[in-house]
């Protein structure tokens, strides 16, 4: 269900939301046109009652899905800015270690900071995500090795205590980056919003054709609200190919300065 959701364009998906709500209207107005004899007016059987409980509860599913879909962008970009500042903490050690170590280390830094990057447009799919987790990892473990080497070329100090625990933060916020990449709304959340939409502007169409009187400009004027407000759903869950994005100019400067004093 997620990757229904997710493996296809954003456009696509709100446009097939769209799609998906107007054909209810549709369905609920020709329905109710053809049963309106049965009933004396849209309140009868309990009809408008049902038709406010749906939109309360679609209204309530949409604040909650919203609020989490924002939580969701916030521990993204926090997750970019604690990698951030556990590759500039390793960096500052680097300084301290002896020639040629110190190059060693910070090349090993530079090559994991670039994996870390993510380019507009790119992670479109899964496979396409695991491929650059999987090159962030080996990077990662690329620096654990040289930070090994570096300790095993010199006798046990103090030094080694915070430069260990540097690396052990960097693996961690390494793991946290790798989780926020993936992590992602269930899809099967998506659906009930889908269902609840399409059911509560079918309920409406439906009272409308009892009526004998639709607007469809409003049906139409609401369905691109909800429209919208599917696209933003959808957008904050594609954190490096959607409008809203995860900024990563804090590890971007980063790179700038080790590529400055690395001469790379």
């Amino acid at each position: 269900m997620t990757s229904f959701f997710y493996q296809m364009p954003i456009w696509a998906v709100v446009l097939l939301f769209f799609g998906l709500v107007m054909i209810a209207i549709e369905i609920g107005y020709r329905a109710g046109h053809r049963t309106k004899e049965h009933w004396q007016s849209a309140e009868a059987g309990g009809g408008n009652v049902v038709l406010s409980s749906m939109l309360l509860l679609l209204g309530l599913v949409l604040a909650l899905t919203f609020a989490t879909s924002v939580s969701n962008h916030q521990s993204r970009q926090q997750a970019v800015i604690k990698d951030a500042n556990a590759i500039g903490k390793v960096l500052l050690l680097a300084d301290l270690v002896a020639a040629p170590g110190d190059e060693t280390l910070k090349s090993a830094l530079l090559a994991y900071a670039r994996t870390q990057v993510i380019a507009q447009g790119d992670a479109l799919t899964s496979e396409q995500l695991q491929d650059l987790v999987d090159a962030s990892t080996h990077a990662a473990d690329a620096i654990w090795q040289v930070t090994q080497g570096i300790l095993d070329a010199k006798e046990a100090g103090a030094f080694d205590v915070p430069l260990g625990l540097a690396v052990t933060d960097l693996f961690s916020s390494h793991r946290l980056r790798n989780w926020s990449v993936f992590y992602r709304l269930p899809g099967i959340v998506l659906a009930i919003l889908v269902l609840i939409a399409t059911v509560s502007m079918a309920i409406g169409g439906y009272n409308a054709g009892i009526s004998g009187k639709i607007s469809r400009s409003r049906m139409t004027a609401l369905a691109v609200v909800l429209s919208g407000v599917m696209l933003l759903l959808v957008d904050l869950d594609h954190p490096v190919s959607g409008f809203i994005q995860v900024d990563q100019d804090s590890i971007q400067a980063l790179i700038a300065k080790m590529q400055q004093a690395l001469g790379a």
